[in-house]
């Protein structure tokens, strides 16, 4: 767990990057798309630059909280299965398998209700 949230920080700062980069293709994009994968992809896109804040102050707050690690894993397991699903099916990109969204919701919603037990609990401060 030492590099935990060097880690983090580094995957974080990726995210970052690729919400710029992919806000700037999507602009480039956007007249050979349909509604459909226009959506998906502003949703995407939308969804990973929301968590990179929320990550980004979570590991600011609390650093040495295990339950805020597994919140912020969660996190990054969410963001990997439901972004990368959605980039996947519309840039018709590898590994792409459409059930690995809905799963990366899931996680991404359990890891912000563990957010919320974490404020209630004496340890996390």
């Amino acid at each position: 767990m030492k590099y935990f949230w060097p880690v983090s920080n580094s995957l974080t700062g990726l995210y970052g990057a690729a919400v710029v980069g992919l806000a700037a293709a999507l602009m480039h994009l956007w007249s050979g798309l349909d509604y459909n994968e226009f959506g998906r992809l502003l949703s995407a896109i939308s969804m990973l630059a929301f968590h990179t804040l929320a990550i980004l102050i979570i590991g600011r707050q609390s650093p040495g909280s295990k339950l805020l690690k597994l919140v912020v894993l969660l996190w990054h397991i969410g963001l990997w299965l439901f972004c990368w699903t959605l980039f996947a099916g519309v840039l018709a990109l590898p590994f792409y398998y459409s059930a690995l969204a809905p799963l990366g919701g899931q996680i991404l919603i359990i890891g912000w209700l563990l957010l919320v037990v974490s404020a209630w609990r004496k340890d996390v401060k």
